[in-house]
């Protein structure tokens, strides 16, 4: 798959060789697939669970593709698959015993950091803007939490900040946000679960959030 040596194989070099490898193209990621994949290795996604759902979601994409459409370029249309991949992973690791050493300290170090950038976010905002600041930092658990937990809570954070960058928006801006977001995930595949879809789109509507300046923790702490 590469010729880089094995011992320089870093986590985001496997995922990223690995998903050019089944595009057949193109020699770097994007920056926004580059943070995704940085995302997948702080939230502990194991690589071979990673890739997995690339492949997956990769052969589904190719085989539901309608005759003469764009093939798929970016890894984050595949967001969906992978987290259906974790998912299962997870479901199956449940009763095989605790948790890996240093998953309370990782999911902690995140709460930490989402809190800090929050209030740095809140101190240089203003307005409605800097309320939203501060009611997604009242989401972030005071006590010690582990990774799922720390997901849960950093995802309620995000959610209060996209609802107020929505609130933001013209009737007319919101209304093209939907459409935008479908085309760039593309149709769902029969096979793929509608949660996982619904992940994709979600993914997209970040996007949107952070071009128009919003700070999103997940994917950044």
């Amino acid at each position: 798959m590469s010729q880089i040596p094995s011992d320089a194989l870093s986590y985001r070099t496997v995922v990223s060789e690995y998903f050019l490898h089944l595009r057949g193209a193109g020699l770097l990621l994007s920056p926004l697939d580059e943070e995704l994949v940085g995302e997948w290795e702080r939230r502990g996604l194991p690589a071979a669970v990673v890739c997995r759902g690339l492949r997956r979601g990769f052969e589904e994409t190719a085989e539901n593709r309608p005759p003469g459409a764009p093939a798929l370029r970016s890894l984050r249309a595949l967001r969906g698959f992978v987290e259906e991949e974790w998912h299962v992973y997870r479901e199956g690791r449940v009763g095989e015993g605790a948790a890996p050493g240093g998953e309370e300290a990782a999911a902690n170090s995140r709460i930490r950091a989402a809190q800090t950038r929050l209030a740095e976010a809140a101190a240089s905002s203003s307005g409605a803007r800097r309320q939203a600041y501060l009611e997604a930092a009242e989401r972030l658990p005071k006590s010690p939490v582990d990774l799922r937990d720390a997901e849960r809570a950093l995802r309620a954070a995000d959610d209060r900040l996209l609802e107020s960058w929505l609130a933001s928006l013209t009737r007319a801006e919101r209304s093209a946000l939907g459409p935008r977001c479908r085309l760039l995930s593309g149709a769902r595949s029969r096979r793929a679960r509608r949660s996982a879809y619904r992940e994709t789109l979600r993914s997209h509507l970040f996007d949107a959030a952070r071009r128009g300046g919003v700070l999103c923790l997940r994917g950044t702490v």
